[in-house]
């Protein structure tokens, strides 16, 4: 059995919620619309298309920047934009 691999919405909600429930940094401070967040919930197929949105997100969220980069990769390949 092959693993799939994850996507965009995928893995950024991983993050969001680890973050968000150690109480490192709330929704509002992401910055994140409510209609995105909305889409990444509701659609494993949806990709914030502002990457300075994803990078404000994953540096109030205290990712580091392996994690920084792969989100952005994969928003990317979302995207189409490979």
């Amino acid at each position: 059995m092959t693993e799939e691999k994850l996507k965009f919405a995928q893995l950024f909600l991983r993050k969001y919620d680890r973050a968000v429930g150690s109480g490192v940094c709330s929704f509002s401070q992401t910055g994140i619309g409510a209609m995105n967040f909305t889409n990444l919930c509701v659609n494993s197929d949806f990709v914030i298309d502002d990457d300075e949105i994803i990078i404000r997100a994953c540096r109030v969220m205290k990712l580091p920047q392996e994690d920084i980069d792969l989100l952005l990769q994969l928003a990317a390949e979302g995207r189409g934009d490979e």
